[in-house]
């Protein structure tokens, strides 16, 4: 890119000639000093200055030229680039035409002739002046536009995490205040139901009430791990030991782990993950995701229903699905599903509570391990769940 240019505008060779002498001695180092003879001649030319990026900070033109008027000329030049500044050099004062230069062409100063040298060279350098004032203003601007755009976008972003924050929170404490304690209360009302009846029990009864207390602490017991969990994983004080996992065998233990859950529904939940299954990942973890998606389907499965476990490999990742026959789900709730903001509390077929806290464990888990986790469902035609790890290596 070339230096920037005044552009100095005449009929007579004898002015340009003038000008063009007089703004050299000044200006020559900084500027490139050019004229052209007639207005079209001069348009013509500041459309090619302005194709090559070449600024023109100052057009000086005479007012009575053949063809184009002055007053004219800078109008079109004002259409190329408002922020020119235009003076108008003439020995024929014409209110009209200087008129119409301020109006159209936003002039910026008018000289008579026969000019005086000083005068045109103090008025070139405050016009000069001006445009340099104008472009630093309008660059100041454009970056207060960018660093409030920049300022906004922050604000945005910490309203959200704030909101996550507070929904994480309420959440927190909801299920504290309500879903702990109402397992909490069961398991005191059969105690004090059977320290206050136990003679008069007979033993069938007996057996049945305890069961039910083994039964309501390990719901319990579960609960409290995916509180736990959970806000270990809040507060960032749980660390991922990513490690080659038989997934196979994870996942033949979960069972084990839900079998007497999935009996009392007389639930068939059969392994089909291969047993060379290998993936990277940490293994509590994983565990955590099986046993809480498996839970889930036993939950929103009806008696007598059946649950496959699968893998297959995709894309360098394992692709794990967690699938059930059961009641399903709409589009709203699956929507809401993974959203730590969104309230998704469902009863299972036998009235089963929930706190929705397990999938919301599931998603931060396995984005954790590298994966990721989504939902294939309809109302009454079951669910699929998918997640995805990372291959082994080893």
């Amino acid at each position: 890119m070339g230096k920037p240019v005044i552009l100095c505008i005449d009929d007579e060779e004898i002015i340009l000639q003038a000008l063009e002498e007089q703004l050299v001695n000044i200006f020559g180092e900084e500027y490139d000093i050019e004229t052209s003879d007639s207005g079209a001649d001069a348009i013509g030319f500041f459309k090619e200055l302005k194709e090559n990026g070449i600024r023109v900070p100052v057009v000086i033109s005479d007012y009575i030229m053949p063809g184009m008027k002055g007053d004219e000329v800078l109008k079109e030049i004002h259409n190329l680039s408002p922020g020119s500044l235009k003076i108008l050099l003439t020995g024929h004062a014409d209110i009209e035409g200087i008129s119409n230069a301020i109006n159209h062409a936003k002039l910026y100063r008018y000289i008579a002739k026969p000019w005086d040298k000083d005068d045109l060279v103090l008025t070139v350098r405050e016009a000069i002046k001006s445009f340099l004032q104008e472009i630093k203003i309008r660059k100041q601007n454009e970056e207060l536009l960018l660093l409030n755009a920049s300022l906004e976008e922050k604000v945005k972003e910490r309203t959200a995490e704030l909101e996550i924050a507070n929904a994480a929170k309420d959440k927190f404490f909801s299920i504290i205040a309500h879903d702990l304690r109402n397992p909490f209360n069961a398991l005191f009302g059969l105690t004090d139901f059977l320290i206050d009846n136990w003679q008069d029990i007979d033993e069938v009864t007996k057996i049945e009430l305890i069961k039910d207390l083994q039964s309501s602490s390990k719901l319990t017991f579960n609960l409290l791990q995916n509180l736990l969990d959970w806000s270990r994983s809040q507060t960032g004080q749980i660390t991922v030991r990513a490690v080659a996992i038989d997934a196979n065998k994870l996942v033949t233990e979960t069972i084990g782990v839900l079998k007497k859950q999935a009996g009392n529904k007389c639930i068939n939940v059969k392994n089909f993950v291969p047993e060379t299954t290998l993936c990277f990942a940490d293994p509590n973890m994983v565990s955590t995701v099986f046993r809480n998606l498996i839970s889930n389907s036993i939950k929103f499965s009806n008696h007598g229903g059946k649950i496959e476990v699968s893998a297959a490999a995709v894309d360098g990742h394992y692709e794990f699905s967690v699938e059930d026959n059961g009641i399903g789900m709409d589009k709203d709730t699956r929507d809401k599903l993974f959203r730590i903001t969104e309230k998704v509390k469902r009863p299972g077929t036998e009235n089963e509570e929930g706190t929705g806290l397990g999938l919301i464990l599931c998603k931060e888990f396995v984005e954790k391990n590298g994966g990721s986790i989504r939902v294939e469902s309809e109302q009454n035609s079951g669910s699929k769940f998918f997640f995805t790890l990372p291959i082994s290596q080893s």
